[in-house]
């Protein structure tokens, strides 16, 4: 009996650790006007782990005066670290406009590959890319297909997935991205079946 109410005990301080962590606002991962310019090397990017909730990126790309583009102007790369338990389900564009001369074009390059780093800046090195503006919704399901568009998932699961930002227009870009983090289905599956088991503990009867 000691070991099943210890277990209890066990298994609820584990769910209320849970639940207080699901109220955890995400974080500002990287901001260039406080942290710096991202680096602009596609092998040397910034890592930064996300947390439950929103957590944003706002950078500035284009002809600022820094390397890294294929077009040689300023390019930004990124590395985000998803820890277990938690999947990113959106990619957002918070803010996004022009703050320099030139032609604007039609949006901004983002390209996504599965692990820590690209090994290249050529189609054969990336496994999707999107082109996004002030308006884009959720880019998340478009960088998960193909450079074909043939769809694999759409969520970030645990890992390390490496991003890779670029304004290809002659001008300069100022945005912020969003991603959004919520805890894998198979972790809040797992807590729900443990309190099951902790009800069902409670609720048998006792023999004589």
């Amino acid at each position: 009996m000691l070991t099943k109410l210890h277990f209890s005990r066990s298994l609820t301080a584990l769910g209320l650790f849970w639940l207080a962590s699901l109220r955890i606002d995400g974080a500002v991962l990287w901001s260039e006007a406080s942290d710096g310019d991202l680096p602009g090397e596609s092998g040397a990017p910034q890592f930064l782990t996300v947390t439950l909730g929103e957590n944003t990126v706002a950078g500035r790309m284009g002809q600022t005066g820094d390397l890294g583009a294929t077009n040689g102007s300023d390019a930004d790369y990124l590395t985000v670290i998803v820890p277990d338990g938690l999947e990113v389900v959106a990619i957002t564009v918070e803010s996004f406009f022009f703050s320099g001369d030139g032609n604007p074009g039609g949006g901004s390059f983002l390209a996504y590959g599965a692990g820590a780093e690209f090994a290249g800046q050529g189609f054969g090195d990336i496994d999707g890319y999107v082109i996004f503006a002030a308006d884009a919704g959720n880019l998340l399901p478009g960088l998960r297909q193909d450079i074909f568009g043939d769809g694999s998932q759409n969520s970030l699961s645990p890992g390390e997935h490496a991003f890779w930002l670029q304004e290809t227009n002659p001008t300069i870009v100022e945005y912020s991205l969003a991603f959004e983090v919520v805890p894998e289905p198979s972790s809040l599956g797992l807590l729900a079946l443990g309190f099951g088991f902790m009800l069902g503990l409670r609720r048998r009867p006792r023999s004589c």
